[in-house]
């Protein structure tokens, strides 16, 4: 799924993230693991617009994916939540879950193996 320009600029100011707008892979280019937990506790705090639900979805998937890999560690607590929270609305992070399960591929991404879990 490719996200609208509009959402992520939204988004972005919502969360005070330092978009500037030329970002290409903006949940990647804004993950950042020191947030994971403020970016769930929006997720469920606030009515978001769904392309927004979606975007920040994203963006605490590559947090997550951060996480791991700068703490070199398999998993945490806060899985559990983010699992949960992929699952409940599987139909509309299909996209999501395929793109970080990588399907018959390698484990490129540490987050790989929880992934094919949801």
């Amino acid at each position: 799924m490719i996200l609208k320009k509009e959402t992520v600029a939204t988004l972005s100011k919502k969360l005070s993230l330092p978009y500037t707008g030329t970002e290409q892979d903006w949940d990647i280019e804004m993950a950042d693991s020191n947030r994971i937990n403020e970016f769930i506790d929006f997720y469920h705090q606030y009515d978001l617009a769904f392309e927004e639900r979606v975007a920040l979805m994203f963006l605490i998937i590559a947090s997550y994916d951060d996480f791991l890999n700068e703490n070199n560690v398999q998993i945490d607590c806060r899985w559990d939540a983010i699992k949960a929270m992929l699952a409940k609305d599987r139909i509309h992070f299909v996209e999501l879950i395929n793109y970080w399960s990588l399907y018959n591929e390698t484990d490129i991404f540490r987050i790989t193996p929880l992934m094919r879990t949801v």
